[in-house]
């Protein structure tokens, strides 16, 4: 049966999902964040459209689609899928994914493209391929296979939205205002997410938060020459620098402050030492270091629990400072840092971002002007205690698809949503999953989505779906 649900998928991805994707990939989808003209250009209605065409073209039976849209924001496909039969379960099995994109970013290969599809090595190239387009066309697709294998699947329910990489922040009022039509749900299924290779099915168990922010510290009110006044006025980069320190140990990458921080626990460093012993050095060495850096751990079970459970903090941009080539001998009137922290689930992001702007802010050498805005405060997640059925059907779709167990692990990126499907419904139990995987590049040049690897998932999925129970 496993060999026909594969061999039912890989004819899908022939004729129907690949021509979809391709399709997908030539819509410069941004997301709100990147094209404040995203109303006007069309292109996350054009790319929900055309999602919706597509999934009605399908002969899925029981479907239904809907485009949901409210005044300013950003629009989601609503989907609803009657069960195959009249013995109905209580609660239903929710699919999440995102057809918005990140921007093109630099740096494609010469015969790539964000906007043009190609297929090269077993992957297809292009701007949403893995970040999040075929989440959509998979998982609608894992019912098709499960209707034309004659397989009983519950009722499947769905909300797609456009706004993922801007923050979701349109998506609980849609789900809000959707409530009553997705009704309960016992089973999440997101595929925005990542794996640690493509040898078998990984499942995320947690993920971290982020507190965001921008820290700024003026010692000036106007540039002054840097001969003159060095050594008398303090510089805005040195009282930054200072105030770092506060947060990081900068010789080790540590975060100091015990506000961020949360127990590990034993059954957590015993899962992640399993990862850890499968991949080994291919956590780390697969980052393009430059030159002969060095990550700030070669042993892959401190790496993976500092990416999972423990705080880290990047300094993603700089204000107040200009490029080298335009810079004088100038003691300049202020910097600025936007900074991101990610937090172990467990911690709260709001208490957090409080401890934060107090310990920026306190006292500042020399009394410089201090001031810290905060961006953003999400919360972790862990998934629940994964009930028997799943964790078999887990275990049997690895087996059967890969011919290896699954693996279980922390993902240090953010999915925020995460904790409201959570809190929407209490009793969910969750498949979090994903192509991003080695070498997927989602967010920089080249993205591409792992085909075989897409193609196995799909099949677990269908596997996953058949074999539900409350």
């Amino acid at each position: 049966m496993h060999q026909k649900i594969y061999e039912s998928v890989e004819r899908f991805w022939q004729t129907s999902m690949l021509a979809a994707l391709e399709d997908f990939i030539r819509i410069p989808a941004l997301s709100p964040d990147f094209d404040n003209s995203w109303e006007k250009t069309g292109h996350l209605a054009f790319a929900v459209e055309q999602a919706k065409a597509w999934a009605q073209k399908q002969g899925i039976r029981g479907l239904k689609c809907e485009i949901v849209k409210d005044e300013g924001c950003t629009p989601c496909l609503l989907v609803e899928i009657e069960p195959s039969s009249a013995d109905k379960f209580e609660r239903s099995v929710f699919f999440y994914g995102h057809l918005d994109k990140q921007p093109e970013n630099e740096g494609w290969d010469a015969d790539k493209s964000p906007w043009v599809p190609v297929l090269q090595n077993g992957r297809l190239y292009g701007r949403g391929s893995v970040d999040d387009g075929y989440a959509f066309y998979s998982l609608l697709g894992a019912v098709k296979v499960m209707q034309e294998l004659g397989f009983a699947h519950p009722r499947c329910v769905g909300l797609f939205e456009t706004c993922e990489e801007s923050s979701s922040r349109h998506y609980e009022a849609y789900l809000d205002k959707c409530r009553q039509r997705l009704g309960d749900i016992g089973l999440v299924i997101a595929l925005d997410s990542t794996c640690g290779d493509y040898d078998r099915l990984w499942i995320v168990r947690s993920l971290r938060g982020m507190l965001g922010g921008v820290l700024k510290v003026q010692t000036l009110t106007e540039g002054v020459h840097s001969g003159e006044a060095s050594g008398i006025a303090p510089s805005s980069f040195m009282v930054l620098r200072n105030l770092l320190d506060r947060l990081e140990n900068s010789a080790t990458g540590e975060m100091l402050p015990q506000a961020f921080k949360t127990e590990i626990s034993d059954e957590t460093v015993e899962e992640n030492r399993q990862v850890a012993a499968l991949l080994g050095d291919e956590v780390w060495s697969h980052f393009p270091f430059a030159g002969a850096t060095q990550p700030l751990s070669r042993d892959a079970l401190t790496c993976l629990l500092n990416r999972g459970w423990r705080p880290e903090m990047t300094v993603t941009g700089i204000d107040g400072v200009p490029k080298v080539e335009n810079a004088g001998n100038v003691m300049r009137v202020f910097t600025a840092a936007k900074i991101g922290i990610r937090l172990p689930p467990g911690v709260d992001a709001v208490k957090a971002s409080r401890a934060l702007s107090q310990i920026v802010t306190e006292n500042p050498p020399f009394q410089a002007k201090v001031s810290y805005s905060s961006t953003v405060e999400s919360n972790g997640w862990a998934a629940p205690q994964t009930a028997p059925w799943l964790q078999k059907a887990f275990e049997e779709s690895s087996q059967a698809f890969w011919g290896n167990a699954p693996c279980y692990f922390g993902m240090g990126a953010s999915i925020p949503l995460l904790n409201v499907f959570s809190k929407t419904w209490p009793k969910a139990q969750f498949m979090v999953a994903g192509g991003l995987g080695p070498n997927s590049n989602a967010h920089g040049p080249n993205e591409s989505l792992h085909i075989e690897y897409a193609l196995k998932l799909i099949a677990s999925i269908v596997w996953i779906v058949a074999n539900y129970k409350e």
